[in-house]
């Protein structure tokens, strides 16, 4: 009965697009929950993999400094290992004692000023929005407004003790168990057995694969080749543009005469190891205090524009073709959304770093399944 039956070719295109609409919405809910796992996941057990992760990503990254070592010390892996904790602890170490040194003079300018460049801050704002201060007055918040601004220097210390508290919770929660005080404190033992062991290569990863069929097997082999590839350019290229990157705003910033240059200019560059996250940052923090600042106004809020130009221009057409080229394959309203997506979906910091390269490994799963695994059907 069933083979007499035929379809029209309307029906036959109605059945393709209700059959390609539930696979659609299939691989949508596989992939929500493949999210929420993964966050579920994450956040259960956080304070015991976060450490073995990371120092497996600082393995990666440092590999080839630590196989030139290896060389250098003839072969022996235990001298190459305690030359690369050496060399990498003392110029940490100075290097971080010359530049606290003059980022905490220019932290306490910073501190001292805050209170003087808020109130101009909103004495401008009253100046300029007359409507603001009559709205304020019409629902009676102006006397709020004027208390608050009788004692600002308490109200500058609330909120910097406000924002510590919001950014320090994280990583006090990673630290507020023993057993996650331990896992941070084996750091350097991960990171010198991932080491001194041996590579792994992503082809290794079909001998655990034996139950798949050959296409298939070379299909995981692929996918995994290519989001160790991934990872790997994008951090240690990243984090060379982000260190770059910090220079140059903190020379940039020091030549126009902004203060606060060093503070300023190597924590826009940290910020910038999540991609964009420096200049967003960067653009809200530094334009105020270059117009209302020490020394500001137009010309230094315009010069310090200039400094944001210039960098991001170097950035976008030096450092990330030179250094990254287009491995990721990402478009950039592509990465910002991905970077808040994933800081969302895994929980803050963590999923902001890991986001391009989940974005980028889906990307490069959802063509290899577009490619061999679906038909068109409409």
């Amino acid at each position: 009965m069933f083979k007499e039956l035929e379809l029209g070719p309307r029906q036959r295109a109605t059945v393709a697009a209700a059959i390609t609409l539930g696979s659609v919405l299939v691989l949508l809910v596989v992939f929500s929950l493949s999210v929420w796992g993964l966050a579920r996941f994450v956040g259960a057990f956080q304070n015991v993999l976060l450490p073995p992760v990371v120092a497996l990503i600082l393995t990666m990254l440092l590999r080839p400094y630590y196989s030139f070592l290896v060389k250098v010390c003839r072969g022996s892996r235990v001298g190459g290992l305690v030359v690369f904790f050496l060399s990498a602890l003392i110029p940490l170490g100075v290097s971080i004692w010359f530049v606290s040194t003059i980022a905490a003079d220019q932290m306490l300018r910073l501190f001292d000023d805050l209170p003087s460049m808020l109130n101009a801050t909103l004495e401008a704002g009253r100046s300029l929005s007359p409507q603001v201060t009559a709205l304020l007055e019409k629902y009676g918040l102006m006397a709020e407004v004027d208390k608050l601004l009788e004692n600002p220097v308490d109200m500058v210390a609330k909120v910097f003790q406000d924002l510590w508290g919001r950014m320090s919770q994280p990583i006090a929660q990673m630290f507020q168990s023993v057993v996650g005080l331990f896992a941070w404190a084996g750091l350097p033992l991960y990171l010198a057995f991932f080491l001194m062991a041996k590579p792994f290569e992503p082809r290794q990863i079909g001998e655990f694969l034996p139950f798949l069929k050959k296409d298939t097997r070379e299909d995981v082999i692929y996918l995994f080749e290519q989001f160790v590839g991934i990872l790997l350019t994008f951090f240690r290229g990243q984090i060379i543009i982000a260190l770059i990157q910090g220079v140059l705003f903190a020379v940039g910033f020091t030549l126009v005469g902004f203060p606060y240059s060093i503070v300023i200019g190597f924590t826009l560059g940290l910020l910038n190891i999540i991609p964009y996250l420096g200049s967003i940052v960067g653009l809200s923090v530094v334009l105020p205090l270059a117009y209302f600042g020490e020394n500001g106004g137009v010309t230094s809020l315009l010069l310090v524009l200039l400094v944001f130009a210039v960098v991001q221009v170097i950035e976008g057409y030096v450092l990330t073709p030179k250094i990254m080229g287009n491995r990721t394959g990402l478009h950039p309203a592509l990465i910002i959304f991905a970077v808040f997506f994933w800081g969302a979906a895994l929980g803050g910091i963590l999923g902001m770093i890991l986001a391009i390269p989940l974005t980028a490994f889906a990307v490069v799963f959802w063509r290899l399944l577009k490619k061999k695994y679906i038909t068109e059907v409409v």
